[in-house]
Formats: C-alpha cells, structure tokens, sequence
C-alpha cells in the first residue's frame, strides 16, 4: 500500500509540473471571465477557462489569442499568468424602440428527437442552422427556445454557448449577434431557455442559431467504444474523451446546417444526403409579436 501511494504521487506531481495555471480577468472590474476562449498555437483544438475564470495548459500548449463574448480579442505575445479583456463597447445609433404586443403566439423548427447526432471532443466546431421568419411583416420576438440535450451520466451539469448570427444572403455574419452561456442538467432532457425579460428581435430574414461546445475540465468524460479502422478491423473497449453536450438533428426536406471550424463557414453536409436525408437542428423557437 505504501508503494502504491508513493506511485501514485509521482505521477500527480509529474502531472502538476507538467501543466501552468492561468486567469483572464475583465479589466474593468477585475472579476473572472468564465468560458473564455483560448486560441492556441499550432493547434487545431482549444480550450475554454473554467467558471472562476481559470485554466490549464500542458508544456506543449502556447496561447496565440484570447476571445470571449462582449471582449475585444487579446492577442497573446508572451506568455502571462493573468490575462486582462478590455470589454467591448459599440457605438449606438439612434433606434425606434417597438414594445412588444404579446398577443399572439408563433413556432418555427421542431422540437423532435432523431438518430442523427452532434457531439464534439477536444477538437471541437461551431454548428448552426437557418431559422426562416414566415409570419408576417410585423415586428416578431423569440420568448423562449427549447433543444434537446443530452448528457453523460458523469458530468453533473453541461455548459454551452448558443450562439446567434444574423442572415447574410444565406450565409452567418462573420461576428456573434448573441451569445448566452446555458447549463443543462445529466441525463435526456428539453433545455429551456426563457427569454420573456429579455427577448430577442426576430428579423424579417431571419437568424442562423446554433451551439458552441465549451471545451473544459466541467464538461469532459470519458466512454468506452468500439474502433472500425480502415481496413475493417476493428478494436474493443477503447477509451475516448468527449464533450457534453450531446444535441440532435432531425429529417427535413432540406438542410441549412453550417459548420465553422475556426476558419470559414461550410455546409456539413456538402449537398449530400445522409441515409437519403436532409437533417435540421432539433430546435424549437417560440415567438411573439
């Protein structure tokens, strides 16, 4: 047993010094920035901070930039324990301000549960597809969005972004026109979000909505799968790393659904059927007037 013990402290402290702690902080405030995104060099994954604002990085992990919602981006010259974000303030132009009416209620996309799947690892995308505003020409707000979302029994509560982009010609704006941080429990369930106190404009071209996987210690598991190789061969009980959430898609007549790995926008399904099917997102807007 004490040999065991011994063993088992050299690794966690081989483990320890093999890693460096960092912070981003607002600059404003000094207060923690969770789930701040982490560029890094060379490499085609990256990392999110934690809720208090901090993260890890391995010996061979350099930052190259540093973007989070609301910030201006921070490009990394050299290497810090504490990373400041300057927020981000636009310059706002005179707006005519429509109170909401809330008499009539409205649903686009469906809430429906499919074998098509999106799941991310440690290289991870954003996904998104095209919610079409068909109503009418008065002025229309989205009060509440439901997703299915499923959950790896280990992780206690998942953390995603869903992010919202404005509808350029069929394609997503270059920049976020929302983002908002959203927590889903274990387990198969509807993840509600309420936007009654803080709705959000639906334009007449409507907006590309989609999910952003926060790539953190909060969010990862491990599972036990089965391999197929190339050659067909095929290896048992291995141990993969993923991260929740899980969300799903459904059949469609046609398919909107963009991907984005960090460098351009493309079509996941590159105009090809799966299982001679198109799929959408299996998210549900409920609107008002």
């Amino acid at each position: 047993m004490t040999k065991f013990l011994a063993v088992t402290l050299l690794i966690l402290s081989i483990t320890a010094f093999s890693q460096t702690q960092i912070k981003i902080l607002d600059s404003e405030n000094q207060k923690p920035i969770p789930y701040a995104k982490l560029i890094l060099k060379d490499k085609d994954y990256y990392k999110n901070t934690e809720e208090n604002g901090e993260a890890s990085l391995e010996n061979n992990e350099e930052i190259s930039e540093i973007q989070s919602f609301g910030y201006e981006n921070l490009k990394v010259e050299k290497y810090q324990q504490t990373y400041l974000l300057k927020p981000h303030f636009n310059d706002i132009e005179t707006v005519e301000i429509t109170k909401p009416k809330f008499q009539k209620s409205f649903s686009v996309g469906r809430v429906k549960k499919n074998s098509m799947g999106f799941s991310a690892s440690t290289n991870s995308w954003v996904i998104v597809d095209l919610f079409k505003n068909e109503i009418s020409d008065e002025k229309i707000y989205i009060n509440r969005i439901k997703i299915p979302t499923e959950v790896y029994k280990t992780v206690k509560e998942a953390t995603f972004n869903l992010v919202f982009y404005a509808n350029e010609n069929g394609k997503p704006s270059l920049k976020k026109l929302e983002n908002m941080v959203i927590s889903c429990k274990t387990g198969k369930n509807i993840t509600e979000i309420d936007l009654s106190k803080n709705l959000i404009s639906f334009p007449k071209e409507g907006l590309f909505i989609g999910f952003e996987w926060i790539i953190n210690e909060q969010n990862k598991y491990n599972y036990t799968t089965t391999v197929v190789h190339i050659d067909g061969t095929k290896e048992k009980n291995i141990i993969q790393q993923g991260i929740a959430p899980t969300f799903k898609g459904y059949e469609s007549i046609d398919s909107n659904i963009l991907s984005n790995n960090h460098s351009k926008w493309h079509h996941i399904f590159n105009g090809k059927k799966v299982n001679n099917s198109n799929y959408s997102l299996s998210i549900q807007l409920e609107l008002t007037n």
